[in-house]
């Protein structure tokens, strides 16, 4: 099955916190010189206006004054060509009446229509001030102040002015606030980031770097930081952790300790009990080729003192010897068959023996040492009709310790006798034998009633069994685990299903 590889999600550069914090302080200071400009403009522009408004108001009472004595429309126009020649930012000056247009320092104006109601737009003594700005580029503004006499209303005193003067002020009092803002602003973020790196980040740089040396495991020294009161507390809190940590880390490896002892101690213990059973199936199955041998001598020995008793009675006949040597040869041959038998077995079990105390590495060729095991396992295996198949070349070899394997495959058959073929006749076992890119692979399975899914899951953890009624301890499969990865360095897993047999792949590497 092709799995197809995912590439990694993109890690996108997160900000320090400085730099979060700085920015936070420069978009919130930006924000307040903003204000700041917008607020002194707008006040400084509302002055510039009250001072227009205030000359205006001065020309209109002084207009006011020589009209009402006069009545002369030539007396306005020669105030409104005086206050021209004295004031170059006066552009023009206009009176303007109910009707028309009565007096302006243009004079082609005068006689053009006023305004629609210019005069009910002024009836509350209210000056009228708008900003223009013409085509030719020059910021002008338009005042318009009420013309009385006795007290009502009789025409309207308009002004414009060339205003350059005063916003070309108004942009150098910006252009000062924004490069005295910019400065302060500049002064602020490097106290601020220097407070910043000193009361901050270098006490939590301190701790970061005291937590790499936890976590490689170096000699640590409590964290002394001369900070803020919280960043000090956390610090203590830091000690007190690792502190703590470190007598964890003691008590659970003393932990560790006893576990792998006792662990040393009951796969010994295990081993020891495979090899007593081994030994009692050895000795009762030897009992049956010796027990035969026995007989076959003392019949043989029976049949000899016949032989003699009738040749030293001198009635012996061809016939008599032809039968005595018949006897002799049948049973010879029934002797040796059984010793050969007997010899095998405990050749097979001396080796087998060897190597599961010995656990010392040697070379051997790992199908015979198999059909080995397995004789040494036959007084478990005669008493059932269940088949055992062993495939694979003859020339792979091991080069590890043989006892291993040895109790691998006592654990694999008795856990399918106890469990897989606990109801069950005549079962089959196969073991298949492979080598392939340095790596040699063991498959044990049997065609038993298999494990459901939830149980296979948990068939290498320690003590889990589901014969604990029946005495199983959970640690056979736990032990089978250990030896592999521990002792021959390989791998192992287990696939099984309800109903259709169990299977164990070991792969081991062959060094």
């Amino acid at each position: 099955m092709t799995t197809a590889t995912q590439k990694p999600a993109p890690q996108h550069r997160r900000l320090s916190l400085q730099t979060k914090l700085l920015m936070l302080v420069t978009v919130v200071t930006v924000a307040m010189m903003s204000v700041i400009v917008w607020f002194d403009t707008y006040s400084l522009r509302k002055s510039v206006e009250e001072t227009y408004v205030s000359q205006l108001d001065g020309m209109t009472t002084a207009i006011n004054g020589r009209y009402e004595e006069s009545h002369s429309i030539q007396d306005v126009q020669q105030i409104f060509d005086y206050i021209q020649y004295k004031n170059q930012d006066v552009l023009q000056l206009t009176l303007f009446g109910e009707n028309e247009i009565q007096a302006s320092t243009d004079r082609s104006r005068v006689g053009e229509p006023s305004p629609p109601n210019l005069l009910s737009l002024l009836e509350n003594d209210r000056t009228l001030v708008e900003h223009l700005d013409d085509e030719d580029g020059i910021p002008k503004d338009r005042l318009t102040a009420p013309l009385k006499e006795d007290g009502v209303t009789i025409g309207a005193i308009e002004l414009l002015i060339d205003t350059s003067d005063s916003n070309a002020l108004i942009r150098t009092r910006v252009q000062i606030i924004i490069v005295v803002g910019l400065a302060i602003t500049v002064l602020l973020l490097l106290s601020l980031s220097y407070i910043i790196r000193k009361l901050l980040l270098r006490p939590l740089l301190k701790l970061r770097t005291a937590a790499v040396s936890v976590k490689q495991g170096l000699p640590y020294k409590d964290i002394s930081l001369n900070s803020s009161h919280e960043i000090n507390e956390v610090a203590s809190a830091f000690n007190e952790m690792v502190i703590n940590l470190e007598g964890r880390y003691t008590e659970l490896k003393k932990a560790m300790d006893i576990v792998q002892h006792t662990q040393k101690q009951l796969v010994e213990s295990e081993k020891m009990v495979a090899l007593g059973n081994l030994v009692a199936g050895v000795s009762h199955e030897i009992n049956t080729p010796i027990g035969i041998g026995v007989t076959a001598v003392s019949f043989m020995d029976e049949k000899s003192k016949e032989f003699q008793a009738i040749y030293a009675s001198g009635k012996m006949k061809r016939s008599d010897l032809d039968e005595y040597l018949h006897v002799i040869q049948d049973t010879t041959g029934m002797i040796q068959t059984n010793l050969f038998r007997a010899s095998e077995l405990i050749r097979s079990f001396k080796q087998v023996a060897v190597d599961s105390s010995a656990q010392a590495k040697r070379r051997f060729k790992l199908k015979t040492y198999i059909q080995e095991v397995l004789v040494s396992l036959q007084p478990n295996l005669k008493k059932t009709k269940h088949l055992v198949e062993v495939h694979g070349s003859d020339q792979i070899e091991l080069n590890t310790d043989p006892g291993t394997i040895s109790q691998l495959l006592t654990n694999f058959i008795m856990n399918s006798l106890i469990h897989a073929f606990a109801d069950k006749d005549e079962g089959k076992i196969e073991i298949h034998v492979l080598e392939y890119n340095g790596k040699v692979t063991m498959r044990y399975s049997d065609n038993g009633k298999g494990m459901p899914p939830e149980v296979a899951a948990q068939i290498f953890e320690p003590f889990f069994t589901t014969n604990r009624s029946g005495g199983g301890t959970g640690l056979g499969m736990h032990i089978v685990y250990n030896l592999v990865v521990q002792s021959l360095g390989g791998t192992i897993t287990c696939e099984s299903e309800l109903g259709q047999g169990t299977a164990f792949t070991i792969e081991i590497p062959n060094s």
